[in-house]
């Protein structure tokens, strides 16, 4: 039996443990149904909660939706405040080591000589060629045509 009309209850509906039918009127009375709520989440999907009537209040207030602080250690905030709320000493920034251009285990020369070649059309093959028979000194191999060609040219 329904508690608000007395109309009969489905079995299913009394199976499951409602009191109540499914009229509009004894829903309205008696449905205490669960909040469904999106939490907005930066360059991602929204995460949807669903929780009880005070649940998502309680979640809160214990801070499980606030924003995170992801720039721990990265030195962006500048000063930070100490337990008494006096200014501290700053927050030391990590410093980055510039690597340094890389090296070229090859000489100006022989960089000029291949790249002049190439622009002639030929391929590396035929630049190996062609060097030997006009630069031998400078021992160009294969190998170092295809790095010369792969990297970018110097200024």
């Amino acid at each position: 039996m329904c508690v608000e009309c007395g109309e009969e209850l489905l079995e299913e509906r009394a199976a499951l443990g409602y009191e109540y039918c499914t009229r509009k009127q004894c829903q309205a009375k008696r449905h205490r149904g669960l909040k469904v709520t999106t939490v907005g989440v930066n360059k991602s999907a929204d995460r949807l909660i669903i929780a009880g009537k005070g649940d998502l209040e309680g979640r809160a207030g214990a801070g499980e939706f606030a924003a995170k602080d992801t720039g721990l250690g990265t030195g962006y905030r500048g000063l930070v405040t100490g337990s008494t709320g006096q200014p501290a000493r700053p927050v030391p920034r990590v410093a980055v080591a510039r690597s340094a251009p890389p090296r070229r285990p090859w000489t100006r020369q022989q960089e000029q000589i291949v790249r002049l070649y190439h622009d002639m059309g030929l391929s590396p093959p035929r630049i190996v060629e062609r060097a030997r028979q006009n630069t031998p000194a400078l021992g160009i191999t294969a190998g170092l045509v295809v790095k010369i060609l792969s990297a970018p040219p110097r200024r």
